[in-house]
């Protein structure tokens, strides 16, 4: 039940706008990948600095990655990577459980807003959705709009 859950979510959910970005950008789904592991470091980093949550050697550890992901988004963001099914379904289990848990908040104390775990979790699901994507179709055509002659009354 779960694997079809995970493939509903991707192909219904995931998939449409991460295909919309890559057509409109002329980007790969392998870069699509990269920036958004990138940017999930990064708003890791952010959640370190603002929530102070971990100690010194998680920060530390938290940074190099952030800096690795840095470097391997900007050297080779078209690399193809290989997908990983039971780390895109642990990632999709927390983000359910954190929207849950922010309904939840949401209606016994009021709406407490959007933090950085929200954030990583959106940009590791996109990461993780878009490794499934196996091409790109091409963006239709759009049809020519008539000249001002050609124009009917």
């Amino acid at each position: 039940m779960l694997r079809r859950f995970d493939r509903w979510f991707g192909q219904g959910i995931m998939h449409p706008p991460i295909i919309w970005f890559c057509q409109r950008t002329g980007m790969t789904q392998f870069a699509v990948t990269r920036y958004a592991w990138m940017l999930a470091a990064w708003t890791l980093v952010m959640r370190i600095s603002f929530e102070g949550i971990g100690d010194w050697i998680f920060s530390a550890l938290v940074v190099i990655v952030t800096v690795l992901e840095t470097w391997r988004a900007a050297v080779m963001p078209d690399a193809p990577t290989r997908r990983n099914d039971g780390l895109r379904i642990i990632i999709l289990l927390f983000a359910l459980f954190d929207v849950g848990l922010l309904v939840f908040l949401s209606a016994r104390y009021g709406f407490h807003g959007f933090s950085w775990g929200h954030a990583w979790d959106l940009f590791a699901l996109i990461a993780e959705y878009a490794k499934t994507i196996r091409t790109i179709p091409p963006r239709k055509a759009r049809e020519k709009a008539p000249a001002r002659g050609e124009a009917r009354i």
